[in-house]
């Protein structure tokens, strides 16, 4: 199992505007950054992971994009509805364990969340 290609994000245009206007959180390991999506249909909250080649190489790479994408098939719940998070991998990624990164990646959910629903976002349960 894996993230469908519809929960991922693909154009530059959306990465520019989480860029610009999402709330960014440095996590040691990862930059998380998060924005919710302003639709009237309701949708999915969708993902991209990114990983330069000074993360390292191309297997260390993958492995991170796999491991952030399966913390966020199985904690997508603790996200604001319609929400676009961008994981910028760091190359210390993998001096951390699985359960690190992914307590780390729930408290940058929890904390996207407070200050989303804080901002007048609609607060999700």
């Amino acid at each position: 199992m894996g993230v469908p290609a519809s929960q991922r994000l693909r154009k530059q245009s959306e990465f520019q505007q989480i860029r610009s206007k999402g709330k960014r959180i440095h996590c040691g390991s990862f930059i998380f950054q998060c924005l919710q999506r302003e639709t009237e249909t309701p949708s999915a909250c969708r993902l991209s992971v990114i990983a330069s080649r000074r993360v390292g190489n191309a297997v260390k790479r993958n492995r991170g994009k796999r491991t952030f994408r399966e913390i966020f098939r199985q904690h997508q719940g603790e996200l604001p509805a319609q929400s676009d998070v961008v994981v910028v991998l760091r190359s210390s990624f993998d001096r951390h364990s699985y359960a690190d990164l992914e307590s780390s990646f729930l408290r940058a959910c929890s904390s996207c969340k407070g200050t989303l629903s804080e901002a007048g976002g609609p607060a999700t349960e």
